[in-house]
């Protein structure tokens, strides 16, 4: 019984029913597993489960040649971070399901405790953010104090319980010096993975925690060690791009991607409703529907807002305007496929831009066709109506957000390509960035250059009959080049 369960687990991909109940080998209490909670299709699953009248934190691993070697990883680093005295969840049990093929790690479960990733989400207060965010700095500087380094770093390895960070994946910590701490280049190297997770990289926020950090290390706060950090930040930030560019045109945990001759979609699998998936087979039949709002109709393109009971999001249209534009059009990459990866890339630097839900082509083999976009609907004002009408005691704390994302432009080297007033909505988190598909990062530093340059000037020609406006922009422009 146990071995058809364990094959079904491992035959599921991402599609694991729950609860199942999984014997182990020596015969202890059975494990009930009761809620999913990562996967990677084909090697290993991480559930929540009861055993033994206790709910405890699964790992269970199923490559039959790889299953012992990713145990004794994890096994390692746990120990590691054990004899370095870091707080990490208390290993309960080390073995395999009934089958033998099948690894199994059992985990205390933390709690009450609060995963950082959805910490540092906006429902939650500037000010829990970053305290949550200097928990996790004294843990790493711990770490790195016993000659520790965490090779996959992000927010989803750490867990804050009364204040304290846990680290919560032993496969990912690695020893770089066994007889003292880890060098000052291995240091900032690894910290500059944490900073590259922040969706805001502003120089005080960076500043401060890395005070913190040295703090926690027994540093002297050098000015000289800074500037390496931001130079290691912009580095791993590049490599952050790069890597997600990949990432989301392929079906991953966090996205579905289906591939066929006639159409190629990629959706947000949390998005990914029975609605969605009637709307992504014929996304004309509802944009010329009564759910849709028009927002603007065009020769090269439609946009609106679809809003159902089940739906709520903006669609934007790729038309094709003849069968010259179509062919010239099918065998370049399209403007939806653009806009979708463009809004991540945004997002990675810390700009805010409306959440990408989907993408989809029609295609006809290698050839594309008509393309739309699919993103959430951003509440709030057009920055044009917003300075020319809105409270003048507000205007000014707003351009400086506004000017903030051209210098999160310039640090990630991407030029927008049509910086009109009303391609920023003001909203209450910020100012959101809108209309991507023109969009570029740049790899060569004198074409960066030019690019930014054309979008501060394509910016400040919104302001011509608004001189004051202008005057405030420009002030806050020069004043971030000093």
């Amino acid at each position: 019984m146990d071995t058809s369960i364990a094959r079904g687990v491992l035959k599921s991909g991402r599609s694991i029913i729950v609860p199942f109940v999984l014997p182990l080998r020596d015969n202890s209490d059975v494990l009930q597993c009761e809620k999913l909670l990562r996967v990677v299709p084909g090697r290993r699953v991480v559930l929540l489960c009861n055993w033994g009248g206790k709910q405890v934190i699964a790992k269970l691993f199923f490559q039959p040649l790889q299953v012992r070697r990713h145990i004794k990883r994890e096994l390692s680093g746990i120990e590691a971070l054990t004899k370095a005295g870091i707080a990490t969840a208390r290993l309960l049990y080390s073995g395999f399901a009934k089958d033998e093929s099948t690894g199994v790690l059992l985990f205390e479960y933390i709690q009450p405790s609060v995963d950082i990733a959805r910490l540092w989400g906006y429902e939650y207060s500037y000010e829990n953010r970053i305290e949550s965010l200097r928990q996790v700095v004294i843990a790493l500087a711990g770490l790195h104090n016993k000659g520790l380094l965490q090779s996959d770093l992000h927010f989803k390895n750490f867990l804050l319980k009364d204040k304290n960070a846990y680290c919560i994946d032993g496969s990912t910590i690695k020893y770089v010096n066994k007889n003292g701490p880890a060098n000052v280049s291995d240091s900032l190297q690894n910290l500059a993975l944490l900073f590259c997770l922040l969706a805001s990289l502003e120089s005080d926020l960076v500043k401060d925690l890395f005070a913190v950090y040295s703090d926690a290390r027994g540093w002297e706060r050098a000015g000289a060690d800074l500037d390496k950090l931001w130079r290691y930040i912009e580095l791993r930030q590049k490599q952050r791009i790069r890597l997600k560019s990949k990432k989301i045109f392929r079906d991953t945990s966090e996205f579905i991607c289906k591939k066929s001759f006639g159409c190629l979609f990629v959706c947000r699998r949390a998005d990914y409703t029975e609605a969605m998936s009637a709307f992504l087979d014929d996304p004309d039949k509802m944009l010329n529907g009564r759910d849709a709002h028009l927002l603007k109709r065009g020769n090269t393109s439609t946009v609106a807002r679809i809003k159902t009971d089940e739906l709520d999001f903006v669609i934007k249209r790729y038309n094709i305007k003849n069968c010259l534009h179509g062919l010239r059009k099918s065998l370049m990459e399209s403007r939806a496929s653009k806009s979708w990866r463009n809004a991540h890339l945004l997002l990675i630097s810390g700009i805010l831009t409306p959440k990408p839900i989907a993408f989809l082509e029609r295609r006809f083999g290698p050839f594309r066709g008509r393309a739309y976009f699919i993103c959430e609907y951003a509440e709030g004002q057009r920055a044009d109506s917003f300075f020319k009408d809105g409270d003048s005691n507000e205007k000014l704390p707003v351009a400086k957000q506004v000017t903030g994302i051209f210098k999160k432009l310039h640090f990630s080297m991407i030029s927008h390509g049509d910086m009109k007033a009303s391609n920023i909505i003001i909203h209450g988190r910020g100012p959101v960035l809108l209309d991507l598909d023109a969009m570029r990062i740049h790899s060569s530093q004198r074409g960066f250059a030019s690019a930014h340059r054309k979008d501060i000037s394509r910016f400040l020609r919104n302001w011509v009959d608004a001189p004051d406006v202008s005057k405030l922009f420009i002030k806050l422009i020069e004043g971030q080049r000093q």
